[in-house]
């Protein structure tokens, strides 16, 4: 496993997601982490997935990786979570919920056991002069765990891609969203969404020779035929742009500091 490889980290920034219900369901979905910077020592990882795949539960976990020697083992454990964080964490209107693990990822260092993960950051995130120069049709990279399906031995999820079906730098629909051409399903709810170049990539003045890593989205939902209710391949995301500006109302909320860009 070559983990410096930048497709091999943005692999492991996802987690799978479990909800339970008062009625014994189990919702499953996908979740990824997103650090904030506090200062110079301290970040804080935050569990993000979509509000519906948690609104109601009870309780839930996420599994994460254990680490051995620096590298991501098949082993996992499971940080906890509940009601009172998914209440506090929803992130205004947006179909989104942060839900801390610091204190469970701290638990389990305790215990001795070192968590592997990766994280996303607000340098991911394109401000919106670059989200304006970005074209109507970009190739777009998700991952997650579309219908609980994962390489169970290995503990790591699907990598997906298609193109995007409407312009990131539209409101679909008047919302903070854009539309996917990509293979949706069930579960992939709370996928990291990315632009994800390697050797060249389409710019305003042609083509620019190197790599480009973009967080522009979290997939939120599938589309359905209305008659038969069949997938269309196509998926709703919420803007990065959009999700930043609540993740820092809720951390300012919740720390009385403001996301550093």
């Amino acid at each position: 496993m070559n983990i410096e490889d930048i497709s091999t980290q943005l692999m492991y920034t996802t987690a799978p997601v479990y909800a339970f219900f008062p009625d014994n369901k189990l919702s499953t979905g996908t979740g990824f982490i997103f650090s904030v910077q506090q200062n110079e020592q301290v970040s804080i990882p935050l569990l993000i997935t979509n509000y519906h795949v948690v609104q109601d539960a009870i309780s839930g976990f996420v599994e994460l990786h254990v680490s051995k020697d620096g590298i991501p083992s098949n082993e996992v454990v499971r940080a906890q979570f509940d009601n009172r964080v998914i209440t506090e964490g929803k992130l205004g209107n947006l179909d989104l919920v942060a839900l801390p693990i610091a204190g469970a990822i701290n638990d389990m260092q305790n215990k001795g056991k070192q968590v592997f993960f990766k994280s996303i950051d607000v340098s991911l995130i394109p401000k919106d002069d670059a989200v304006m120069n970005l074209a109507a049709i970009e190739s777009i990279t998700f991952i997650g765990y579309p219908n609980s399906i994962y390489d169970s031995e290995n503990k790591i999820p699907v990598i997906r891609q298609g193109i995007t079906a409407t312009p990131i730098w539209n409101s679909f629909m008047g919302k903070e969203e854009f539309l996917i051409d990509a293979g949706v399903f069930q579960g992939s709810s709370g996928s990291p969404v990315f632009i994800y170049n390697q050797g060249s990539y389409p710019a305003k003045d042609g083509i620019i020779l190197g790599n480009r890593v973009l967080f522009v989205g979290v997939l939120s939902r599938t589309l359905q035929r209305k008659d038969d209710m069949a997938f269309l391949d196509l998926g709703i995301v919420i803007n990065s742009s959009a999700f930043l500006r609540e993740l820092n109302n809720y951390i300012f909320r919740m720390t009385g500091q403001a996301i550093n860009r």
